[in-house]
């Protein structure tokens, strides 16, 4: 039985490793790319918005912060449904410190983010700014 020197198993295993990381890159972003699409009009208007009044609590791209949920998890789980996001968002929730943007943005402007919100849930938008149709 002949067993190979430390030295020689080195090379092996590290181009072992390099081959399995290439192939879950190549696999995990062959996936993304098939539920990607580009962002209707309302999902666009609805990023943009959200950039502009949201991330800064919720974080980029919807995906939580320091300071509040990650909203695609809340919309995933259909425990806010349109309705009651547009109630929310309206009303704000001030005992979590959450402040009402019904001063701010319209029931449409609501409806847009809330379109980008379901879109990011869903997988068919990717993170950072989505492409228009």
């Amino acid at each position: 039985m002949r067993f190979h020197s430390r030295g020689s198993l080195q090379p092996h295993i590290a181009l072992a490793l390099v081959m399995v990381a290439i192939g879950g890159w190549t696999q995990s972003a062959a996936a993304q790319n098939q539920q990607v699409r580009a962002a209707t009009k309302a999902e666009y208007d609805g990023w943009r918005r959200y950039m502009t009044t949201c991330a800064r609590c919720h974080g980029d791209d919807a995906v939580g912060g320091v300071m509040a949920p990650d909203l695609r998890k809340s919309v995933a789980m259909d425990t806010m449904n349109q309705t009651s996001f547009q109630s929310t968002v309206s009303e704000g929730r001030p005992a979590k410190g959450m402040p009402s943007f019904t001063s701010t943005l319209s029931k449409e402007h609501i409806d847009a983010i809330y379109a980008y919100l379901r879109a990011r849930a869903a997988g068919q938008l990717p993170a950072g700014r989505p492409r228009q149709q």
